[in-house]
């Protein structure tokens, strides 16, 4: 029975409903087959491209070698240079609740007065072609300051007044994952050879037995530079009068009260003294 003014209508017969298109399935899958593939090669091929994606282990490589680089386009007959140890900072974090490490070393830079704006432009140029080195100031030109980039996420940066007497330059892994194998809290090396000005540095201060320790890094064209040093040594009367007959016919860059710094060739040295204690540093750098 239909309702008035209504024609029945058969339903649809089974040949005549739609086929499934299995081929808009196989179409899918394959898709998501060379997706996954892509996403696997992505993964062991393409560089990373947040610091997060290389953990501290990998970074340190980067880390060294553009300690060495920029070591070798600071040094500089008319300027004193100190190699840093590496150090390791947990205070950092990836996120809200992954830990992660920084690392970094440091080369403080010594320089006559007014200089710094220079010296600075001078390192930018020595610095690879590759690493982009800015040297920058600020408006009034009281202030200074250098960036590069290292690569891989390391970078080097400073700041300094256009009247100091130093900088240090930082050469930083940034915030990176925690990795196994890899010692954050090194022990001091003890150097196994120093150069004659820093044996002559203890002799004028009476120190000839001091203990001294080694802090290395290869040169960008091979061999190692290296900073010698020895502390918590007695502390002279007079530092200027103690270091009289070792500075003499050398290059001095700094001569304060308590800081002395000098080139006896191609070896920067820095004596310091602090209450009653002082300090021998001694770097042999790439030239």
């Amino acid at each position: 029975m239909t309702a008035p003014g209504y024609h029945p209508v058969a339903p649809p017969s089974a040949a005549r409903r739609p086929r499934r298109r299995w081929w808009l399935t196989g179409v899918v899958v394959a898709w998501a087959v060379v997706l996954t593939g892509f996403a696997v090669w992505s993964v062991r091929n393409d560089p990373p491209t947040v610091p997060e994606q290389r953990d501290i282990a990998a970074a340190l490589p980067v880390l060294q070698r553009a300690t060495g680089v920029t070591l070798d386009a600071a040094d500089a007959a008319d300027r004193v240079v100190t190699l840093g140890e590496l150090s390791f900072d947990r205070d950092c974090a990836l996120t809200p609740v992954r830990e992660g490490v920084e690392a970094s070393r440091e080369i403080t830079v010594r320089v006559q007065p007014g200089q710094v704006p220079g010296v600075l432009q001078a390192i930018a140029r020595a610095l690879p072609a590759g690493y982009a080195a800015t040297a920058r100031h600020n408006e009034a030109r009281t202030r200074y300051g250098l960036r590069a980039d290292a690569g891989e996420f390391v970078g080097v940066d400073t700041t300094a007044d256009a009247d100091a007497s130093a900088f240090t330059l930082l050469v930083s892994t940034g915030c990176r994952p925690l990795a196994d194998g890899v010692d954050l809290d090194p022990a001091p090396v003890a150097a196994t050879e120093v150069p004659q000005a820093f044996t002559a540095a203890l002799r004028a201060l009476g120190a000839t037995a001091a203990k001294a320790t080694s802090s290395e890094v290869s040169c960008p064209s091979g061999g190692v530079a290296r900073t010698v040093t020895a502390d918590e040594l007695s502390a002279p009367a007079d530092l200027g009068r103690a270091l009289r007959g070792v500075v003499a016919g050398a290059v001095v860059v700094q001569s304060d009260p308590h800081a002395w710094a000098y080139r006896a060739g191609n070896v920067s040295m820095v004596v310091s003294d602090s209450e009653g204690r002082a300090r021998v540093d001694a770097t042999t750098g790439c030239r």
